[in-house]
């Protein structure tokens, strides 16, 4: 059945993360998110929360390689629950596991076209992105031991088959590359950000990031609204494509880190059956994972509300022109949880999802 995402789907963002985050029981405490927005600096904001919209410092032969180079990168930008595994193997995070590859895909001029992501096999993927396909484990008889499918594996075939799905699509579109689909789309949706977004959720399962929670589907779109982003901070300035005039509307590109910090900053308040996604090694359910993403979702639009009121002014931060956007908020809070009085801190974990 083909998915269609919701009409309005900022409001429709904001509408079922709410509705999500109290049927969850999930409590917000206000006077944490004064002491927040009290306690914040402007030192820290000015430097926590502008990012570059993905510049990498290589060589693209054109506008299209860029962007399909960048567009690959985000709807692959998963594998949060195997942190643990790809630490051990090559001492990278998911998100660099993800750069890695996508980088060796290019830098080894690998067919990343249509038909090259299409043909992709689970080998190839497990060596582009550095990923242990195999592990020698004890076997019954004595000094022997069996070559199993390692944990990581299972990213592998997740990616593989992403990248797979895309490049069918693609082929049935009529596209050379995912990066001449985005530019398409960006033109198609004249400056909006949001439509820009529909359009890839629309299009690919890969950006189809929801759920049915309590009878109700949730919505998060966490990867679509992420390059949106993304490409407005890294062209707007130079190709009027990607001056999205709404990015200031977005909500935020929920994951597990900023849950996580929002919680270990007292701010989102769980109940006794979501506290263990807190504890060390936490492991959610995709249902959990859903909740805990759409609570994040709720509490920042608030964040950003009273901290544009200038009515009732909290902090001695200047925004700017806009005030605070939610996009910037996302960044400011995933950049900080990247501290080192913050790594440390627990964060939940779901292998079962390629969304986040």
């Amino acid at each position: 059945m083909t998915f269609t995402c919701p009409s309005n789907l900022y409001a429709s963002i904001f509408e079922s993360t709410k509705q999500c985050r109290e049927s969850s029981n999930i409590k917000i405490d206000q006077d944490a998110i004064i002491r927040f927005l009290t306690n914040l600096t402007q030192e820290s904001w000015s430097k926590h929360s502008v990012a570059n919209g993905m510049a990498f410092p290589l060589r693209f032969e054109s506008l299209e390689q860029e962007i399909n180079i960048l567009s690959l990168i985000d709807i692959l930008n998963t594998g949060h629950g195997f942190r643990k595994e790809l630490h051990e193997d090559s001492d990278r995070g998911a998100f660099e596991t993800i750069v890695f590859g996508v980088m060796s895909f290019h830098i080894s001029s690998t067919a990343i076209d249509a038909e090259g992501l299409a043909k992709l096999t689970g080998w190839e993927v497990g060596t582009h992105f550095g990923i242990t396909m195999q592990k020698d484990v004890p076997s019954e008889l004595e000094h022997v031991t069996m070559s199993k499918p390692s944990v990581a594996s299972k990213l592998a075939g997740q990616i593989q088959g992403v990248l797979n799905e895309t490049g069918r699509i693609l082929k049935e579109k009529k596209f050379d590359t995912l990066g001449a689909f985005v530019i398409d789309a960006a033109k198609a949706a004249n400056g909006s950000a949001e439509r820009f977004s529909e359009t890839l959720i629309n299009t690919f399962p890969a950006f189809q990031d929801y759920a049915e929670i309590d009878g109700k589907d949730v919505y998060i779109f966490k990867k679509a609204l992420l390059l949106a982003s993304s490409l407005e901070r890294r062209f707007a300035k130079t190709e009027s494509t990607f001056a999205f005039k709404d990015i200031k509307d977005s909500p935020i590109f929920a994951d597990n880190v900023i849950p996580t910090l929002l919680t270990h900053l007292g701010i989102l308040v769980l109940p006794e059956n979501l506290k263990h996604t807190m504890e060390e090694g936490g492991i959610t359910t995709v249902e959990e994972s859903y909740r805990l993403r759409a609570a994040a979702v709720d509490v920042c639009r608030q964040i950003a509300e009273q901290a544009n009121d200038k009515e009732n002014k909290i902090g001695t931060v200047d925004y700017g022109e806009q005030g605070m956007l939610q996009v910037d908020l996302d960044v400011y809070l995933w950049r900080v949880a990247k501290e080192p009085q913050y790594r440390k801190v627990p964060r939940f974990a779901c292998k079962d999802t390629i969304f986040f």
